[in-house]
């Protein structure tokens, strides 16, 4: 009953009517979204043109219905400026959401994994297969590793979910 109640807010903010693997995907997105299993992570694939931004556009409306909080992500500030255009929401960067500044002794700046203060909030990660987990060497950044980064962000936050878009 909630599922479809959620499959309907999301149908009703979708700019056209969906085909039929939009609304394939549409019921799978509502089951993710409503199931308890944690530690899930949703991946939404399709080639360019096949509606993704456009799902995740009348998602991101849906959960501000219903009061539910979503956080948009990309990997570049230019992917995060275009998602946040096409979703009407602000984005950032996964860089700017999941790192925090830090200084040692010496001078020297480094960015470890910033303290995840949401609680049931859905990250929303577009263009996601330009997030690598190949070890930075020289990276400043966290484990060095970005992927892992980001997963043992999102999920430590209480009740917090991953969905990625690639």
């Amino acid at each position: 009953m909630i599922n479809n109640y959620l499959e309907c807010q999301i149908k009703e903010n979708f700019p056209y009517t969906p085909t039929v693997e939009q609304e394939i995907a549409l019921k799978l997105l509502s089951k993710f979204l409503l199931s308890f299993l944690k530690d899930e992570v949703f991946i939404l694939r399709g080639y360019a043109g096949t509606g993704k931004t456009s799902l995740i556009g009348a998602l991101v409306k849906a959960m501000d219905k219903i009061q539910q909080k979503s956080i948009l992500l990309a990997p570049t500030g230019r992917a995060a400026k275009v998602f946040s255009t096409y979703a009407k929401h602000p984005a950032y960067t996964i860089h700017k959401k999941i790192y925090r500044q830090r200084t040692t002794s010496d001078e020297t700046i480094n960015f470890s994994i910033n303290d995840n203060l949401h609680t049931h909030t859905l990250f929303i990660v577009d263009e996601a297969s330009m997030v690598s987990n190949k070890e930075l060497l020289d990276s400043i950044f966290g484990t060095r590793r970005l992927l892992d980064d980001l997963i043992h962000f999102v999920y430590s936050g209480e009740g917090c979910r991953l969905l990625l878009i690639v």
